[in-house]
C-alpha cells in the first residue's frame, strides 16, 4: 500500500514588533540553486498569474474557511485545555489541494468537512483569487504572503491534469524529492522551505519519522503576516499587572496600555474590541468574557456570532489593557479530522485516483505548527485581517470604555477585504512560551 504523507505546514505566526515590508510580495518559483532546495528538481513550476479579482468567488472560499475554522476549533476544544492558536486558512488550503485529487466517498467526506464549493471552476477560481489577493497586497504597510508546494517522489507517476490544477489555481511549486532512498534528507529540505517562507519562525515542521520510504507525496502551505498596530502601544506605558487564570490563580504579566478610539461593543456576557493594523485591511478581534468563564463564550463561536459582533460595533474611546504574550503550538490533526467526518482519506480504502489515475494513496499525517507573539509595536503572523477607523478627537468629558483583558479570552486575526479568518486562538496563560 502506498502512503500519501499530507503535511500541512501551517505557518502561522503572530509575531510582534516588526519593521514594515519594503514592497509587495509575489509568489515565485524557488530557484533550484537556493540552499534549501539545491538538490531538488522541478517537475512543473508555477507562474505568477495576473490578478483578476472575483469578489463573489473569494467570498465563497472565505465562507468555507470560516465554517471550517469554527468546526475545527470546537473539535480542538475537546482535547486542548491550554492556549490555542491555529490558521484555518493554511489547513484548508493544504487539504483542498489534496481534495482536488480525491474521488468517490473520499471526495464527498472531504468536501463536507472542508465546506468546499462543489463546482470545480468556482472553487478553483476562488482559491486563486484569494491567494493572489494575499500575495499581491495593495499596500507596503505590512507583509502578508502565502505559498504552496507539492513534493513528489522522483519518478512517481502523477496525472498532468492534477499538476496543472495545483500549479495554476493554487500557485503551488511542484518539486521532486527522493523519499524512498533519502527520507530524512527530504524532510530537511521541506522543513527548510517552510523556514524560508515563514522568515525562520516555523522550524522543524515535519517531525522525524513522519516521512519514510513509503511516502509518495507531501503537500505544504505556508502563510506569513507581519505588521504594526495602527495605534501602537508605547513601551513606557506597559506595566506589571496580574492575569487571572481559569483556576483563579493570579499570575504576573506585562500589560500593554493605551486609550484610543477603537471599534467596540459589549453585552451582559462579554466585551469585544477590534484593533486594526496599519493600512486597515487586517485586524485583531478580541472577545473577552465579563466573567472568567471562557467556555461559555466558546460554545457560542460561529461565523454568525462573529458577524453579529462586527455588525454591532461602534467607534468609541476605549481604555485598553492587554497582556504581551508569545507561544507556539503544534498539532497532529489526523484524529480531529476523522472525528469531523473525514474518515476514509486516512484508510486503505481512500480514493485519490485523481492524483495518479488509480487508487493506492492515503493520508498518513496532517501536521500543523504555529507561532504567535504580540507586543507593543504589532503582530507578526501567517495571515491576518485589519480594520482601522479614525474619527475626530472626542470631547474631553467623554468617559472611555474600559477593556482590561486580565483573564482568558478568544482572539481572531481576520482579513476585512475577504472576511476570511486567517487565525483563531485563545489565551489561557500569557506566561506560556510553547
Amino acid at each position: 500500500m502506498r502512503i500519501l504523507n499530507v503535511i500541512t505546514p501551517m505557518l502561522v505566526l503572530l509575531i510582534v514588533g516588526i519593521m514594515l515590508a519594503s514592497g509587495c510580495i509575489n509568489v515565485e518559483k524557488v530557484s533550484s540553486t537556493s540552499s534549501p532546495l539545491s538538490n531538488t528538481d522541478n517537475k512543473t513550476s508555477s507562474t505568477v498569474i495576473q490578478h483578476t479579482d472575483n469578489e463573489d468567488l473569494k467570498c465563497k472560499i472565505a465562507t468555507s474557511n470560516n465554517n471550517f475554522a469554527f468546526n475545527l476549533y470546537h473539535e480542538l476544544l475537546k482535547k486542548e485545555e491550554g492556549n490555542i492558536f491555529l490558521s484555518p486558512y493554511s489547513i484548508l488550503t493544504a487539504l483542498s489541494m489534496v481534495y482536488e485529487g480525491a474521488e468517490g466517498a473520499t471526495r464527498e467526506e472531504m468536501r463536507e468537512v472542508l465546506h468546499l464549493p462543489e463546482d470545480d471552476l468556482e472553487r478553483r477560481e476562488g482559491f486563486r483569487s484569494i491567494i493572489l489577493s494575499i500575495t499581491n497586497p495593495a499596500s507596503d504597510a505590512y507583509i502578508l504572503k502565502t505559498a504552496n508546494a507539492l513534493w513528489i517522489q522522483k519518478g512517481y507517476p502523477v496525472r498532468e491534469d492534477y499538476i496543472d490544477v495545483i500549479s495554476k489555481y493554487y500557485l503551488a511549486e511542484v518539486r521532486e524529492l527522493n523519499f524512498s532512498e533519502d527520507p530524512e534528507g527530504s524532510r530537511e529540505i521541506i522543513n527548510g522551505w517552510v523556514e524560508e517562507q515563514t522568515n525562520r519562525r516555523i522550524t522543524n515542521l515535519i517531525p522525524p519519522g513522519a516521512i519514510n520510504e513509503l511516502t509518495r507525496l507531501v503537500v505544504t502551505n505556508a502563510i506569513h503576516f507581519k505588521a504594526n498596530w495602527l495605534n501602537r502601544f508605547k513601551p513606557q506605558d506597559t506595566y506589571n499587572g496580574t492575569f487571572t487564570l481559569i483556576s483563579g490563580e493570579k499570575v504576573k504579566v506585562e500589560m500593554m496600555h493605551q486609550t484610543n478610539r477603537f471599534s467596540y461593543t459589549e453585552t451582559e456576557e462579554f466585551q469585544a474590541l477590534e484593533m486594526p493594523y496599519e493600512d486597515n485591511r487586517l485586524s485583531m478581534l478580541i472577545i473577552l468574557p465579563k466573567e472568567n468563564k471562557i467556555s461559555m463564550l466558546e460554545k457560542k463561536l460561529t461565523p454568525e456570532f462573529i458577524e453579529n459582533i462586527l455588525g454591532s460595533m461602534k467607534v468609541e474611546k476605549v481604555d485598553v489593557a492587554i497582556p504581551k504574550f508569545s507561544f507556539e503550538s503544534a498539532y497532529i490533526l489526523n484524529d480531529l479530522l476523522q472525528e469531523m467526518g473525514m474518515r476514509e482519506a486516512f484508510t486503505g480504502n481512500a480514493d485519490f485516483s485523481g492524483i495518479t489515475g488509480k487508487k493506492g494513496l492515503m493520508i498518513s499525517t496532517v501536521v500543523h505548527k504555529t507561532f504567535i507573539k504580540v507586543a507593543e509595536n504589532g503582530t507578526e503572523a501567517a495571515a491576518a485581517t485589519g480594520v482601522v477607523m479614525t474619527l475626530a478627537a472626542p470631547p474631553s468629558e467623554e468617559r472611555p470604555k474600559v477593556f482590561k483583558a486580565d483573564h482568558p479570552f478568544v482572539f481572531l486575526i481576520r482579513d476585512r477585504e475577504t472576511g476570511a479568518i486567517l487565525f483563531i486562538g485563545r489565551l489561557m496563560d500569557p506566561r506560556a512560551v510553547s
